[in-house]
């Protein structure tokens, strides 16, 4: 892993994961930096790591019940979520919620719909997630999770299908950048300039 450093401009080596992986979600809980999931080239991965920049060491931690790539990662209200992905012959609608204080992952209420290579992010105390694939097409739905009543709900759709999309939000707005429009068997996609708000 490489740190960036603002005040020199440069690239710093600071640690080494326990093995190599792709298509995985990334977090930061407790000022710590969570690697969850992904693929190591062969296999799709459950296992969790976390970096911490203060000592620049790795720990592997409890890993999550249900192997997943392309899955989307992020914090809400503390707790850190596993939504959606692969786990290497099915598209997943499950989510997992990995708890701080108890050091351990939980299943919280599906989603509607199976959703690989999803963008998933944090607005307004809802964990919203964006596009992605079903297996068959990508998908321009979106949904949320309130983490108070345990239920998904759909939004608005985005105007075109779109998986792997970036997401980010800014002064109350989501916005959805980029991905691709390939259906799952089709890897000679169109990407995708679009930006949504």
């Amino acid at each position: 892993m490489k740190q960036y450093d603002l005040r020199t401009n440069s690239w710093i080596h600071i640690g080494t994961m326990s093995g190599r992986r792709l298509q995985f979600g990334v977090a930061v809980v407790d000022n710590k930096l969570y690697v969850v999931g992904g693929r190591d080239g062969l296999k799709t991965l459950n296992t969790v790591e976390c970096f911490n920049p203060v000592t620049k060491t790795w720990v592997v931690m409890p890993p999550m019940s249900t192997h997943r790539h392309g899955l989307g990662v992020a914090t809400l209200e503390g707790p850190m979520y596993a939504v959606g992905g692969h786990d290497g012959w099915s598209y997943l609608n499950t989510v997992e919620r990995w708890d701080p204080d108890g050091r351990q992952w939980n299943y919280v209420a599906s989603m509607s719909t199976p959703r690989s290579t999803v963008g998933v992010v944090a607005l307004n105390n809802r964990l919203y997630a964006i596009g992605g694939r079903d297996g068959s097409s990508c998908l321009k739905s979106m949904e949320f999770f309130d983490p108070h009543t345990n239920k998904w709900s759909l939004c608005a759709p985005m105007s075109k299908r779109r998986g792997g999309v970036g997401v980010a939000t800014h002064n109350g707005y989501l916005y959805v950048v980029g991905g691709h429009d390939a259906p799952a068997p089709n890897h000679c996609s169109r990407l995708s300039d679009c930006v949504e708000r």
